[in-house]
């Protein structure tokens, strides 16, 4: 039987309590995870504040914000040197727009 994570052993040390684990079989693996992550107060405010504004919870706005990320950066993976090049010459296209105000 594999050990349990240290997450767990630590939620259990603190709490007095032996929490149940089971690894999860290959076939579950990878459908979704939970993950934990620390921000500063004026981000999460912020995250919080988009959120809001969208009408929906910071957890889901969190997903998607991380899904278009990594969709972003997939997409840019996929590009040939050609399309590439073009991208980068709209970006400093649209640099230079903006500090002309």
């Amino acid at each position: 039987m594999m050990p349990k994570p240290e997450s767990i052993r630590w939620l259990e040390s603190q709490t007095g309590e032996s929490i149940p684990y089971t690894p999860e079989e290959p076939e579950t693996a990878g459908r979704e995870r939970h993950l934990s992550v620390r921000v500063d107060r004026e981000l999460s405010l912020a995250l919080e504040a988009m959120a809001t504004e969208r009408g929906v919870t910071l957890s889901q706005f969190v997903r998607e914000l991380l899904a278009d990320a990594v969709g972003q950066r997939r997409s840019a993976a996929a590009l040939d040197a050609r399309a590439l090049v073009d991208r980068l010459a709209a970006d400093v296209a649209e640099v230079r727009r903006r500090l002309a105000g």
